[in-house]
C-alpha cells in the first residue's frame, strides 16, 4: 500500500492524469472499493504533498499543479447522481479562513454515492454567507472540514451560530484535526465528528435508515 501511495503522491506532482488513472483502474481491478481508495491512496497522498510543502521540499507551484490535478481526477473519476427533490439535502463548506478543501471534495462525494442532494460551497466561506445559504435552501445535514488550528475558535463560533438558528439540523465535522484532538466544544453544539470517510459512510447510512422529513 505504501509503494502505491508514493507512485500516486508522485504522479500528482508531475501533474501526470493518465498515471493516476492507470492506478486507480489497477486499485479498483484488485477489489478496492472507491472509499478505500479515497482513505488509503488519496488522503495519504495529500497528507504527503502538504508535509512536503511545509518542509519546503516542493514549492508554492508545486502544491497548486497537485491540488489542481487531483482536483481534475475527481471530476474525471465520479459521475455525478442526478439529484431529486425527495433525497435528503447536504450542504458542505470550508469555515472563512480555511483553504484545504480537497478532503470536503471527497467527502462530497461519499454523500453523492449515498444519493443525498449536495451544495458544495468550497473553501473560506464566512459563516454569515453559509447562514443564508442554509435559511434559503434548507439542508437537513451540513459538513464542515477544520484541518488549522488557528481556525478552531472560528470553527466554535460558526457551530454556535448555526446551532442558534437551526436547532434540528444535522452538523457534521471531519477534516485532519479531528483524528489530533479532543475537541468538546463539538458536544456542546450537538456537532458529530467522523475521522475518515469510511466513517462518514456509516453514519450516512445510519441517518437514511431512519426517518427524515424532506419538507423544504
Amino acid at each position: 500500500m505504501n509503494q502505491l501511495v508514493q507512485s500516486f503522491t508522485k504522479s500528482i506532482l508531475a501533474g501526470d492524469v493518465q498515471a493516476l488513472l492507470e492506478l486507480h483502474s489497477s486499485s479498483i481491478h484488485s477489489k478496492m472499493d472507491n472509499f478505500t481508495f479515497y482513505e488509503k491512496i488519496i488522503k495519504p497522498s495529500m497528507y504527503k504533498v502538504g508535509e512536503l510543502w511545509e518542509k519546503n521540499h516542493i514549492t508554492v507551484a508545486d502544491e497548486h499543479l497537485a491540488t489542481a490535478t487531483l482536483k481534475y481526477l475527481l471530476a474525471t473519476l465520479f459521475t455525478h447522481q442526478e439529484a431529486f427533490e425527495n433525497q435528503p439535502k447536504a450542504l458542505l463548506f470550508c469555515i472563512e479562513g480555511e483553504h484545504h478543501s480537497l478532503g470536503l471534495e471527497l467527502a462530497n462525494e461519499v454523500f453523492k454515492e449515498r444519493h443525498w442532494n449536495t451544495r458544495y460551497l468550497g473553501s473560506n466561506v464566512p459563516t454569515r454567507d453559509a447562514l443564508r445559504f442554509i435559511e434559503a435552501w434548507k439542508p437537513h445535514a451540513i459538513g464542515i472540514s477544520i484541518g488549522m488550528t488557528t481556525e478552531l475558535v472560528r470553527l466554535k463560533e460558526c457551530l454556535e451560530e448555526i446551532r442558534a438558528q437551526h436547532q434540528e439540523i444535522d452538523i457534521l465535522v471531519g477534516g485532519r484535526l479531528i483524528s489530533h484532538y479532543s475537541l468538546d466544544f463539538l458536544l456542546e453544539s450537538r456537532a458529530s465528528s467522523f475521522h475518515d470517510l469510511i466513517e462518514l459512510d456509516h453514519h450516512l447510512t445510519n441517518l437514511t435508515g431512519q426517518p427524515v422529513s424532506l419538507k423544504g
